[in-house]
């Protein structure tokens, strides 16, 4: 029997994947308590259709990209299904564009032959849920300036005799030239977690240095599991 035209393989395997412990707000408690969980549980599962109707797409179009891929095989994939089912979780708990287009990629890459391991694809995933939009940003930028610049089509200034790293920031993302606070924990807590070489972004730097990237290996690895692997994709969400 065919498959109706809406039910697309990927739609299929993601379903069967999401399927893994997730469930429904549950209706309980007075009329009041029970109006809001519909309210919530209404606004959960609209995230989820949305998010299982992407993610589907992507993955039909990686799909079509990677010779040899194997949709069915990819249901019988318990590190994929573990991606898959994690990534729905942290979707439905965000409204964020920048966070739910990183679990996108991130399932994408899992689908991949040579994706991390089971372990770190599950510490990359907990990353996206766990850190802000911001974070993610961040640290793209400065995981290749000179990249995030060239895609927003904005000049860099390696002819100067010195600047700093804060300029950096604030010229690649404006809208955090007013949250310097805020982005100074944000570079904390990335160094923290050894994503980042530099313990702020204070201190001068050649004009040339200015765009080296400053993240450590681990972080690379990690921008790249979030960085869309289609040929057509947009560029990446971070």
């Amino acid at each position: 029997m065919e498959k109706p035209p809406s039910k697309s393989t990927g739609r299929e395997i993601t379903e069967k994947a999401v399927e893994v412990g997730l469930n429904l707000v549950p209706l309980v408690g007075g009329p009041l308590g029970v109006a809001f969980a519909y309210a919530v549980g209404f606004t959960y599962n609209r995230r989820m259709a949305q998010w299982l109707e992407d993610l589907a797409e992507a993955v039909d179009e990686l799909a079509d990209q990677v010779e040899g891929m194997d949709l069915e095989s990819l249901a019988a994939n318990d590190i994929f299904v573990d991606a898959v089912a994690s990534a729905t979780q942290a979707a439905t708990r965000t409204h964020q564009a920048l966070k739910i287009d990183a679990l996108r990629n991130a399932v994408l890459n899992s689908a991949l032959p040579g994706a991390p391991d089971s372990d770190t694809q599950l510490m990359f995933l907990r990353w996206i849920e766990d850190y802000t939009a911001a974070h993610l940003q961040i640290l793209t930028l400065l995981n290749n300036p000179e990249a995030w610049y060239d895609q927003r089509g904005i000049p860099t200034k390696k002819d100067i005799i010195a600047g700093s790293r804060r300029q950096l920031v604030e010229e690649g993302i404006p809208e955090f030239a007013s949250q310097r606070e805020f982005t100074d924990v944000v570079v904390r807590d990335l160094s923290n977690a050894g994503l980042l070489r530099i313990d702020g972004l204070g201190g001068m730097v050649t004009g040339h240095g200015m765009y080296q990237a400053v993240t450590s290996e681990l972080a690379a690895k990690f921008i790249a599991f979030i960085t869309d692997p289609r040929k057509d994709g947009s560029p990446s969400s971070t």
